[in-house]
This record gives C-alpha cells, structure tokens and sequence, in this order.
C-alpha cells in the first residue's frame, strides 16, 4: 500500500501553509528559553526531567509531522494532526483554568510577548486542525488505486 497523499506532491498552498506553521510553532518552541531564563532560572530552578522530555518529544513530533508531510506521507499528516490536537488541548486547558487573558501583563513585556506567541500557536493549532480535517481527503487518505 502506497503511503503517499492523494497527489505525488502536495500544492503549492499547502507546502506554505505548512512553512508558516513551520515559522509559528519554532517562534513558539524558542520562546520558551528566554522565558525560562527570566522566570526560573534566575531563582536557580532547573526546567524538570519531565518538561524537557515533553518539550522535546512534542517538537520531534511536531518535526516529524511536518517534515513527512512535505513529502507527501500520509502517517506525516496524521502525525501532524496528533501535535495540533495536542497543541489545542494543552492551550484550552491552560485558558479554562483561568489564565485566558490573565496572563497578559502590561509591565511584563518578555511576559506579554511568550502569552501572545502561545495566543497565536493556540489559534494556528485549531486553524491548522480544521483545515487539515477540511482537506482529509487529500493529506489523510491514500489516492484510489495505490
């Protein structure tokens, strides 16, 4: 069974698509080192085993999707698919729990700048999910005949 999407190559609009997804999500993963500087690691607070692993492995998810799906696989799309539900849910819950807003402090502009960077991965990640579950038939599904 060939794994290759619907078309031997994806559209010129969708390999853009996912550059910028590409730029949104890397802004998103490289914010978190001055934002770990100017909140722990000024107190001397080393990030966790488990935060480095889940950082780590969400990015090579993240990479792994992203780079497979340039190339046309399928398991890239669903692999992509999984990180967004992820990104989306992680925010959700982050903004349910009362941080929506709350965490946009004007006299905190490193502060500021992480909480929009996450305001907009958050907003590309349901972006992203829809029009990747809109378009399924063309990322998540082999082509007829293959």
């Amino acid at each position: 069974m060939n794994t290759a999407v619907s078309s031997s190559h994806l559209s010129s609009r969708w390999q853009r698509a996912l550059h910028l997804l590409f730029g949104i999500t890397l802004v998103n993963y490289l914010a978190q080192i001055p934002y770990y500087q100017h909140f722990y690691a000024v107190h001397h607070v080393q990030p966790s085993i488990f935060s480095i692993i889940f950082l780590g492995s969400t990015f090579v998810l993240f990479l792994v999707g992203y780079i497979y799906t340039l190339k046309s696989q399928i398991f890239g799309a669903w692999l992509l698919l999984v990180f967004l539900a992820l990104e989306f849910g992680g925010y959700l819950l982050h903004n349910l729990t009362g941080a929506f807003l709350n965490d946009l402090p004007l006299n905190d502009l490193l502060f500021t700048t992480v909480s929009i960077i996450g305001y907009v991965n958050f907003a590309a990640s349901l972006a992203y999910l829809i029009f990747i579950l809109k378009d399924r038939t063309t990322l998540l599904r082999p082509k007829k005949g293959q």
